[in-house]
C-alpha cells in the first residue's frame, strides 16, 4: 500500500527484517478462499497463499512496546500496502470501499483518488495501469503522540503506535485507453521520495491475513510531525 498516494495521497532501534515468504501460487481451481477474495473484494487474479510481502528493515523506537507487538503491527501494514497494489492492477474499486486497508465509515474519502481513476477508466473501456512501483526503504514503528490521534477526530482512533513508512520513486499510475495517450493520475519521479507518518488500526477480513487499516498520515517533514517521526533534526549529522 502507499495509503495516502494521492495523486501525485529514544531506545536504541532494533533492527528486525522481514525476509520474503515462500508462498504457494493459487490453485488453478479457484478455492473458496479464491472465491471469497473475489466476490468481496474483486481481486482477480487471486493472491498466493500467504501474501507475499517486501522484505525491508523495521525498526521500533518506541521502547514501551514490546518487539513482537512492533513486528505484528509493520507486517499488517505490508500486508495492507501489498493488497493496495494487487487492487489497483486488478482495477477493483470494490476493494477500496470494503474496509481493508482503511474504515469506510470514518473516512470515506481515504482511497477516493484510486476509485475514481479505476471508474473512470472503465468508462472509457480502459484500464488504470500501475507502470512502475515506488521502492520501499522502511517501515519504522513509533508512538503516535495522543494529540495527532485526537486531530483526526475519527471513531475509532488510530493505536497509540504508528508506522513511519520511507520510499522512493519512480512510481507511477496511469489511465489507459485503447488510442489514446496515457493519462498520467498518481506520479513520483525518479529520484523523489516521502517519509510518512500513517496511524491506523488492526483489521481481519473474510478471506484475508491481519491487515493495517489506515486513518491519517502526516507529512514527516512537516515541524509539527518532524518529532513524532523521530527523525533528526535538519542539519544534524
Amino acid at each position: 500500500m502507499v495509503p495516502g498516494l494521492k495523486n501525485l495521497a529514544g531506545l536504541a532501534a532494533v533492527v528486525l527484517v522481514l525476509a520474503g515468504c515462500d508462498s504457494k501460487p493459487a490453485s488453478t481451481a479457484q478455492s473458496p478462499r479464491c472465491r471469497t477474495l473475489e466476490q468481496r473484494y474483486g481481486l482477480t487474479p487471486c493472491p498466493a497463499d500467504p501474501l507475499p510481502v517486501e522484505a525491508v528493515p523495521v525498526r521500533n523506537l518506541d521502547p514501551a512496546l514490546p518487539e513482537a507487538r512492533a513486528r505484528q503491527i509493520a507486517e499488517a501494514y505490508l500486508r495492507s500496502r501489498a493488497l493496495y497494489y494487487l487492487a489497483v492492477q486488478a482495477n477493483s474499486d470494490r476493494f477500496f470501499t470494503a474496509g481493508v486497508i482503511d474504515v469506510p465509515e470514518a473516512t470515506p474519502l481515504m482511497f477516493d483518488a484510486e476509485v475514481s481513476h479505476i471508474r473512470d477508466a472503465r468508462t472509457r473501456h480502459g484500464a488504470l495501469v500501475l507502470v512502475s512501483r515506488a521502492t520501499l526503504k522502511s517501515v519504522t514503528v513509533v508512538p503516535l503522540p495522543a494529540g495527532l490521534r485526537e486531530s483526526l477526530d475519527a471513531s475509532p482512533l488510530p493505536m497509540p503506535d504508528a508506522v513511519v513508512v520511507e520510499a522512493a520513486g519512480p512510481e507511477q499510475q496511469v489511465i489507459r485507453v485503447p488510442g489514446e495517450a496515457d493519462q498520467p493520475v498518481s506520479t513520483l519521479d525518479s529520484g523523489d521520495s516521502y517519509r510518512l507518518l500513517v496511524g491506523g488500526v488492526l483489521v481481519t477480513r473474510d478471506g484475508l491475513p491481519e491487515t493495517f487499516a489506515e486513518l491519517g498520515q502526516w507529512e514527516c517533514l512537516d515541524p509539527d510531525t518532524h518529532g513524532a517521526c523521530q527523525l533528526a533534526p535538519a542539519g544534524s549529522g
